[in-house]
């Protein structure tokens, strides 16, 4: 796989889950077993919202032809992977959620993760 096709790949994933928390915030809460009161409706909303700059980050960065663009871009979005796998981790640890479709998030959080450290420290930086 090349760094192109998994800024590719983050930007579906994230255009994605932007789309369903900010049309059906409530279905997709209560697919991963959390509550839907107006706070929640709400964050659920803002994270969508937040998902469509990443997806866009994701876009234009896959078109990055400066090698310091590159890391810089690669860099960060490993460590925000790195954070919320640990963030969701901890999430269904404490059981905030009996949910096992909650697994999802943290298997596709610690995938992006593993995916761009292998990127920046281990595979071609193209």
């Amino acid at each position: 796989m090349r760094l192109r096709v998994l800024f590719l790949l983050g930007m579906v994933i994230s255009l994605l889950f932007a789309l369903a928390l900010l049309l059906g915030p409530d279905t997709i809460l209560k697919f991963f077993g959390l509550t839907t009161g107006k706070t929640e409706l709400l964050l659920a909303k803002t994270i969508g919202a937040g998902l469509i700059g990443v997806g866009l980050m994701c876009w234009f960065a896959k078109d990055f032809t400066d090698p310091a663009a590159i890391q810089g871009t690669n860099i960060s979005f490993f460590i925000a992977a790195a954070v919320a796998f640990v963030v969701a981790l901890l999430g269904i640890l404490s059981q905030t959620t009996r949910s096992s479709s909650a697994w999802l998030i943290v298997i596709l959080f610690l995938a992006f993760a593993l995916a761009f450290a292998y990127f920046q420290f281990i595979g071609p930086r193209e």
